[in-house]
Order: C-alpha cells, then sequence, then structure tokens
C-alpha cells in the first residue's frame, strides 16, 4: 500500500517553531581520494572528454558492460538484506548505514561520509492483532500503519463501521455510528501512480473526518489483490498520527464488509502494541565522485536505504552503490560531479530528504538532477518528470546509448510519495524512476525488483542517467524560483494533496521548499 500522511497542527508544533526537522550534521569520513588501500583511482578525462564526443563513444559501452558483468552487486544487496528490516532509528538500520559506508570506500568513490539528523520520534512496531468476536471468529491478516499510536491497555473493543471510501457522504450516510467505532474504509486495487495519488488524496480525507467523527481507529482495506504490502503512513514529519491505523487484507477486509452489508453487528478488538519512544539520530549516507571541469556543479543519484519491520531488501540503495562502481570503471569523469545518496527516514514522510535539502541549501543552486530509484516491483519504464516536462528533450539526449532499455516513456505528473518531494518543492529539476506496475513498494523491499539480472538492468539504467546528465555540454534545466514551484503545484494538483495531509502550512510560510 502507498499512501500519503497526515499531521496536526500539535504535530508541526512539535517540530518547532520553524516545523522542520534539525539540521542535518555532516560527519565526515577521510577523503577516500588518499586512502592506498581502496583501489585505483580512475583517471580523469582530458580534452574536454564528453559521452557525447566522437573519441569518446565507448563510454556508455563500458558502464553497461560493467553494469551487466559480474559486480558485487549481488553481495551489498545480501549484506544490505541480512540484517532484517531496517526502520529509521533501529538498530539494523545503523548496521546497513555501516556497511553502505564501507560499500561506497571499497569502490573508491572521492569521499563518503554520513550525514546525521533528528528524527522527532523513534517508533517500532510489534505483531498487530484484530480479533472478530462476532457474529463469527475468524482470523484477520493485518499489519500497523507507521507511526501509528499504540491501542491503549488491551487494545481497543469496539463495532466495526464499514464507511465506504470515507467521503463526506460515505460518513454523513453512518451519522452518529462513527463514534466510538473502528471504519473499514475501502480502497481500489492500485496499479499505477495515479491510482496512488488518488489514495494518498484519501487518507488524509478520512483521517480529518475519522478524528472529527469521534472513531477510535481506522482499518484500511489492503489496496493488492493478496497480502500486506507496505503499510501506510501515518505523518509526513516524523510524528505519531491522531489515531491507531492498520492495514488489513483484502480477502480479509472484504469478508468483514459482507459481513456488514448484510446487516450484521460486528464487534472487534483492536491490539497494535507498537513502541514510541523520544527523539533519535539517523543518518543519511553520501558519497561522490567528483566532476573533471565542474566539479561543484552535481547530479544527485539517490535511493532509500531504510525499509519496514517486514521488508528485507534493498535492491534501490544496492543499484546505487553498483551505479557508482560502474560509472568509475569507464575510467572517464564527467563534467559534473555525481552525489550518491543513500536516505534514511524515506518510509516516515522523506524525513531524511527533507533533512538533506535543508542542510545542502546553499548547494541546490548547483544541483543540475535530482535522479531518484526507489518503490515498486516493475521494469523501469521511464521517468516521472514531476510536472516539468520542458526537461524531456535533454534527458532523451543524455539517454540515448540507454536507448536498449526501453525506458524512455517518460511521464509528467508529480507525486509526494518519496525522497524526491523535498527538491521539487526546491524548484531542482527532479527524475523519479517510473515503473510499470505498482504492486506497492514492499514488492520490491522483499523481491528485490525481480532478481539480479533486473537490478543489473535497473544499474545500467541509473548509472547512464546520472553520467549522461553531468556530462551534458549544458544543464538539464534551471532551479525554479519559488513562483515557478507554486505554479507547478498547482497545475499537477501536489497544492491540493498537501492541503490534505496538512503540510501546505509549512510551504505557504516558507518553511518547507523554496524560499
Amino acid at each position: 500500500m502507498r499512501w500519503g500522511w497526515v499531521v496536526s497542527v500539535a504535530a508541526l508544533a512539535a517540530l518547532g517553531a520553524w516545523g522542520q526537522p534539525a539540521r542535518a550534521q555532516q560527519k565526515r569520513l577521510p577523503n577516500l581520494g588518499s586512502a592506498g588501500n581502496i583501489g585505483p583511482k580512475p583517471p580523469v578525462g582530458s580534452g574536454g572528454c564528453s559521452i557525447s564526443a566522437p573519441s569518446c563513444a565507448d563510454v556508455a559501452p563500458l558502464i553497461i558492460r560493467s553494469a551487466l558483468g559480474k559486480s558485487p552487486l549481488a553481495q551489498d544487496l545480501s549484506e544490505l538484506k541480512e540484517d532484517g528490516g531496517r526502520v529509521t532509528g533501529s538498530a539494523g538500520e545503523e548496521r546497513a548505514v555501516r556497511q553502505a559506508v564501507e560499500a561506497f570506500r571499497k569502490i573508491g568513490v572521492d569521499e563518503v561520509h554520513t550525514e546525521t539528523y533528528t528524527m522527532p520520534v523513534r517508533w517500532s512496531a510489534r505483531p498487530a492483532r484484530l480479533t472478530v468476536l462476532g457474529p463469527k471468529a475468524f482470523p484477520v491478516r493485518l499489519a500497523s500503519a507507521g507511526w501509528s499510536p499504540a491501542t491503549p491497555g488491551g487494545g481497543i473493543t469496539a463495532a466495526v463501521v464499514d464507511v465506504g471510501t470515507g467521503t463526506e457522504a460515505d460518513f454523513s450516510r453512518v451519522a452518529g455510528r462513527a463514534l466510538g467505532a473502528l471504519l473499514l474504509v475501502h480502497t481500489k486495487i492500485a496499479e499505477t501512480r495515479a491510482e496512488r495519488r488518488l489514495e494518498q488524496e484519501q487518507q488524509g480525507r478520512v483521517l480529518r473526518l475519522a478524528v472529527k467523527a469521534g472513531a477510535r481507529g481506522v482499518l484500511w482495506m489492503e489496496d493488492q489483490p493478496h497480502g500486506i504490502g507496505s503499510p501506510l503512513m501515518a505523518s509526513m514529519t516524523g510524528q505519531i498520527g491522531p489515531l491507531p491505523e492498520a492495514v488489513v487484507a483484502r480477502p480479509d477486509a472484504l469478508r468483514l464488509a459482507q459481513l456488514l452489508a448484510g446487516g450484521k453487528t460486528v464487534q472487534a478488538r483492536l491490539v497494535l502494541a507498537n513502541r514510541v519512544g523520544g527523539p533519535c539520530q539517523a543518518e543519511n549516507v553520501v558519497a561522490e565522485i567528483r566532476g573533471r571541469e565542474n566539479p561543484n556543479e552535481f547530479v544527485m543519484l539517490a535511493a532509500p536505504l531504510d525499509s519496514w519491520a517486514q521488508g528485507r531488501g534493498a535492491g534501490s540503495a544496492a543499484i546505487v552503490i553498483d551505479a557508482a562502481r560502474a560509472i568509475l570503471a569507464a575510467g572517464v569523469r564527467p563534467l559534473r560531479s555525481i552525489w550518491l545518496v543513500l536516505f534514511s527516514g524515506t518510509k516516515e514522510g522523506g524525513m531524511g530528504s527533507w533533512a538533506f535539502a535543508q542542510a545542502h541549501r546553499a548547494d541546490l543552486g548547483n544541483m543540475d538532477a535530482a535522479i531518484l530509484f526507489g518503490a515498486g516491483d516493475g521494469r523501469v519504464t521511464g521517468y516521472e518528470l514531476d510536472g516539468r516536462p520542458g526537461l524531456e528533450k535533454r534527458l532523451r539526449k543524455a539517454l540515448a546509448p540507454a536507448e536498449q532499455f526501453g525506458a524512455n516513456r517518460n511521464t509528467y505528473g508529480a507525486t509526494m510519495h518519496g525522497n524526491g518531494f523535498d527538491f521539487l518543492l526546491e524548484g531542482v529539476p527532479t527524475l523519479v524512476a517510473n515503473r510499470g506496475t505498482a504492486r506497492a513498494e514492499a514488492a520490491h523491499d522483499n523481491a528485490s525488483g525481480g532478481g539480479i539480472v533486473a537490478l543489473k538492468r535497473e544499474e545500467a539504467l541509473a548509472a547512464l542517467t546520472a553520467y549522461g546528465i553531468a556530462d551534458l555540454p549544458e544543464r538539464l534545466g534551471a532551479r525554479q524560483t519559488r513562483t515557478q514551484v507554486t505554479d507547478l503545484l498547482e497545475r499537477t494538483g501536489l497544492e491540493r494533496e498537501m492541503k490534505d495531509v496538512g503540510i501546505w502550512g509549512l510551504w505557504e510560510r516558507g518553511k518547507r521548499g523554496r524560499r
């Protein structure tokens, strides 16, 4: 399930007067350029060598050959997965950070370091339980929403009330029955980004209405046919959500709905034993391949390092690490630098990327593009250009060597989900890898995108995209002004979504995004 987030006024206040995460603090590691035990450094190109110049026509094939050939990708993936889930602030995530730093060191990047920031709340899930007490008991599969509050004492025992898709008309239909109830909310099976976007809007609307109606909890119908994918997220600022929320496996939710439609009164007990603690430190991993002519300008290639408790996969993080190796193996530097970033805090509303954007605000004028690989389990079919179709002409030029991968069907929508959102708000050209299907984040977390062969194809595409844009004679696109970003938010519908989930005020006050 992929969802937006809801945050209350109290949650925003908890972030402090400025309504933003603590500024990331750089924790510098030794400059690897002078380390003698990390392998040879690739030579810096000379004579204005670029990917489009005839004298360097073999650069792209070298990157592709390295990406598709023998590499540590499988080992890196296995090491990142071995400790299980990597919820932000957990021991599993901390180990993954150390493993990622070591992996970047081994391939010989020019520098790698971590940057710390403060998560407002430490949270961890415990087994969730929903017991149907009547009219007939049956087992229900479910998972807690991320950053959902725990249920009190022995849980919540209440009537289950079906509120359809949770529109205002649906709430009016159930009248006062929502008071003190567990609300069952229907979803459609999601297959596209547009459908996910509708779900994001749905969650914000439903939570506001549920709180207003005095409900005690919300049960979301899973938006995939079988099992439970990634849990929904209860907050976009790392704060605990307003109500206990859980995702119910679709067949079980439909069974509950059928009983209720038949006029039965369904009583159930919901137990969420989530653990909530105080603020905690989290880290992003940042590595760099320096450009040969304009090293202060850069392209960012990024992916999430964190996962849900039930998500062990780390395909996108491993792709970014090995893409750096494939680029270095080509032996020629691009015009501009490439920053390789693994974000924590992704599942909690992009907290890590928000903190990164805040800490590097002075650098964002030199960021040529933010390229994000992340959720999904289908083949990458192109990039979502986050409301900027004018980027496509130069992007196609940069990606000419990648035609064989069939990833040239770009789209122009924009989304709040994932690590690209804050770069969009900052006016940076943002490219989000678009996948052919949308069977939840957990599919990529757990199955790693269909195996090593599929990951290698994605790695080749990621490396070619980063190198190609970094080596363009001109920049991919200008950084947008605040006025231009405001227009984009209105055109793409993001303004409405931001209002639905309660973060529009941060943008209006200049606390989040372009100032």
